[in-house]
């Protein structure tokens, strides 16, 4: 589990400043939005999850905005990109119920696919 977090941070990491040139990512509000927005659709948020939800997603889009801005990528920057995860992680946890953490689980897996597939095309 612990490393597949560190490849996780490490594609979020490297992918995202890629990404980051070829289109806007977007400012942190922006992202959060967006973010919510797909897990509302797909995940049928309560008002309170999705009030909860929202506040999540913007307070670690803003927290990981230094490390896309910087676009630097080394180990330095996957472990702080993994520690902002596993945080938010823990905080969905806490709102989600267990169906519908599963299936945050596999949104960002699939998420983490098509980021690998996108690399792989350049």
């Amino acid at each position: 589990m612990k490393k597949q977090l560190i490849i996780t941070g490490l594609c979020l990491v490297l992918a995202v400043p890629s990404f980051a040139q070829q289109r806007q990512v977007g400012t942190p509000d922006m992202r959060a939005k967006r973010q919510t927005e797909r897990m509302n659709e797909s995940l049928n948020l309560t008002e309170t999850q999705l009030t909860s939800v929202s506040a999540i997603n913007l307070k670690y889009a803003r927290e990981m905005q230094p490390i896309l801005q910087d676009g630097e990528r080394n180990l330095k920057t996957a472990r702080q990109a993994r520690d902002i995860m596993q945080r938010k992680d823990k905080e969905m946890k806490a709102v989600l119920d267990a169906a519908q953490y599963q299936q945050y689980e596999q949104m960002k897996e699939a998420l983490r696919k098509e980021v690998k597939e996108r690399r792989g095309r350049k």
